[in-house]
C-alpha cells in the first residue's frame, strides 16, 4: 500500500513540476478602487491557494481531533468510576446474601403500616 501511495505522490509532484513550467507568465489580480497585487507567475495563483486550504484543513482537523481526545479521556474515566461502582454493588450483594439471619428478628427492609 505504501508504493501506491508512493507512485501518486510522485505522479502528483510531475503534474505540479509540469503545471508550474509551463506557466510562467506574469500576473496581476485587479481588485476595486483600482488596486493591484505585483506581477507574480500564473502558477502561484494555483499553488499558493492550495496550499492555505492544506495548512487550514489541517488545523480544522487538529482541532476536532484534540476535542475528541479530550471526550474520550472523559468517558474512560467515567467508565472505570462506574466499573469501580458495581464492583461495590456486587461485593455488597454477595456479602448480604450470605449473611446468617437471627432468629426472632424481622428484617428491615419491610416494616407493617399500621390502618387507621
Amino acid at each position: 500500500m505504501n508504493y501506491v501511495k508512493l507512485v501518486v505522490l510522485v505522479f502528483v509532484i510531475i503534474l505540479a513540476v509540469s503545471f508550474a513550467k509551463n506557466n510562467t507568465q506574469p500576473v496581476t489580480i485587479a481588485y476595486y478602487f483600482g488596486w493591484e497585487t505585483p506581477a507574480f507567475d500564473m502558477y502561484l495563483l494555483i499553488f499558493i491557494p492550495f496550499f492555505v486550504g492544506v495548512v487550514a484543513g489541517t488545523l480544522v482537523g487538529l482541532g476536532g481531533r484534540l476535542n475528541l481526545k479530550n471526550t474520550l479521556r472523559k468517558l474512560h474515566k467515567s467508565k472505570a468510576e462506574l466499573e469501580e461502582k458495581l464492583k461495590k454493588a456486587k461485593e455488597a450483594q454477595i456479602s448480604r446474601e450470605y449473611e446468617t439471619p437471627v432468629l426472632g428478628e424481622t428484617p428491615t427492609d419491610t416494616e407493617v403500616i399500621p390502618t387507621t
